[in-house]
């Protein structure tokens, strides 16, 4: 296996598990740097842990693909939340496309916004997304259904890593602590209790953001592991799609960088019950059938990267965010089904308007 394509953020944060904090976020990706710049701008004091390297986890491990919603289509959404929440739940994506962009300060992130199409793989998903253009439109989204393809402009696409770095380079030194393996929390009196190793903290309230890690310290939570698998190539001269893609209900996604490479990734459906778990290896399986779409695509150049990540699901589809029942002061904010870009700066700044 090789490392993902995007590099990890240059700097390191080392350091231990704080004794006190009056707020402690676990997790080192999307949504925890998002967590610490919402408790930051609130003036709240916090110190992130996170056991690796920032990003190390699925933020610094998907396609960086800005889209809104969730993985099923508008309609199919519709059907499964109602109209109103539907509604809801897509106007949180785009603002959280808008508000995590922004919040980058102008740093350098790989972000393009020129759309982004779904394309049907047969006459049952096209007929899905026809009727997803006409109620995008009526509860007042952009959209535009052409044959094959729903186009919606709101889309984007973005370096992931780069975007986690970018909000961690505004915290405040010693806000940040990589290296700190949470092994345990239970609560106190007035607060929480925090282990890791050796080494406990005393937190007035705890923010778990390790999304499909959180079952290892919080197993009530329930949150299930998934394997997403990617490949990159070489740069390729000949552009072979303009504009983020995805198709077949989500499960097959693909991008071509400006600087030519293409990013591709998805066909879990194939393989649904291995996919399943905390293993990070690529599979021949799936890696073949990457390596079948590339060549569709009409690119012959060299793979230059195989990787996998795990992402978390939830049972309905959408993140947990919120108390845990039974352990005051504990909180999560998870289970982001596949679209932590974007779904983790608004849930983040969501959970941090409550406390």
């Amino acid at each position: 296996m090789s490392p993902p394509f995007w590099k990890p953020p240059a700097e390191r944060y080392p350091g231990q598990l704080p004794e006190k904090a009056d707020v402690l976020v676990v997790g080192g990706g999307i949504t925890g740097v998002s967590l610490l710049h919402h408790l930051r701008q609130r003036g709240m004091d916090a110190v992130l842990v996170e056991r690796d390297h920032l990003a190390s986890g699925a933020s610094g491990r998907n396609a960086g693909f800005l889209l809104a919603g969730v993985a099923e289509s508008y309609a199919g959404a519709v059907r499964i939340y109602g109209r109103t929440k539907t509604k809801d739940v897509w106007g949180l994506t785009v603002e959280n496309h808008d508000r995590q962009v922004e919040a980058a300060a102008g740093q350098e992130i790989g972000h393009r916004r020129e759309g982004g199409v779904i394309l049907a793989s047969g006459p049952e998903e096209a007929r899905e997304l026809e009727e997803s253009a006409q109620l995008l439109r009526e509860d007042g989204f952009e959209a535009e259904w052409e044959g094959k393809v729903l186009f919606n402009p709101k889309d984007g696409e973005i370096n992931p890593a780069a975007l986690v770095g970018a909000l961690a380079r505004q915290a405040p030194m010693g806000a940040i602590r990589e290296g700190v393996l949470v092994t345990g929390v239970e609560p106190s009196a007035g607060g929480v209790t925090v282990h890791a190793g050796g080494d406990s903290c005393a937190a007035g309230v705890v923010i778990f953001a390790t999304n499909a890690y959180t079952p290892f310290v919080l197993p009530q939570v329930p949150i299930q592991p998934n394997r997403a698998q990617m490949l990159a190539t070489e740069p390729w001269a000949v552009r072979v799609t303009e504009l983020p893609t995805y198709s077949h209900h989500g499960y097959r996604y693909w991008r071509q960088l400006r600087t030519g490479e293409l990013l591709i990734g998805g066909w879990r459906d194939t393989s649904m019950q291995t996919e399943i778990g905390y293993d990070t290896e690529p599979t021949p399986g799936i890696q073949g059938h990457l390596d079948e779409a590339v060549h569709g695509l009409g690119i012959t150049g060299r793979v230059t990267h195989r990787w996998a990540g795990t992402m978390g699901f939830t049972q309905d589809g959408l993140p947990v965010v919120g108390p845990v029942e039974g352990m005051k002061n504990v909180y999560v904010c998870a289970g982001f089904n596949g679209h932590g870009m974007g779904f983790a700066f608004m849930s983040a700044k969501g959970l941090v308007d409550r406390l």
